[in-house]
């Protein structure tokens, strides 16, 4: 990973790609290379605070939920139609605060 996003014509995608890629695990370890780069996007104080403080809770009963469902379980609509969970909580282990054309089309206007 850090040998693609470090080249020069993608770098300008490693802060936004990191940023979001954080999201979706607890705690890892930048490369020097990366950090070197990351360094350089208007990201990097927002990456420094979420490596730098311990991940709320919520956020790793998420990672944990997701980790027991599994990746194809997680994909499969029918599924998640079926898991008796409230639909707010189906949402936040899917992570659909961040599903941005969900939310164009769903928002009045």
């Amino acid at each position: 990973f850090c040998e693609v996003i470090t080249v020069s014509w993608l770098k300008h995608l490693s802060g936004p790609v990191v940023r979001v890629l954080l999201d979706y695990v607890d705690h890892v370890t930048l490369c020097s290379k990366l950090k070197v780069v990351l360094m350089e996007q208007k990201q990097w104080s927002d990456i420094c605070r979420l490596q730098e403080n311990a991940r709320c809770l919520q956020h790793l009963c998420r990672l944990r939920i997701r980790r027991c469902l599994g990746r194809l379980r997680l994909r499969s609509p029918v599924f998640m139609s079926f898991l008796p969970l409230p639909e707010r909580l189906k949402d936040y282990i899917l992570y659909r605060e961040y599903d941005l054309l969900d939310r164009q089309r769903s928002s009045p206007g």
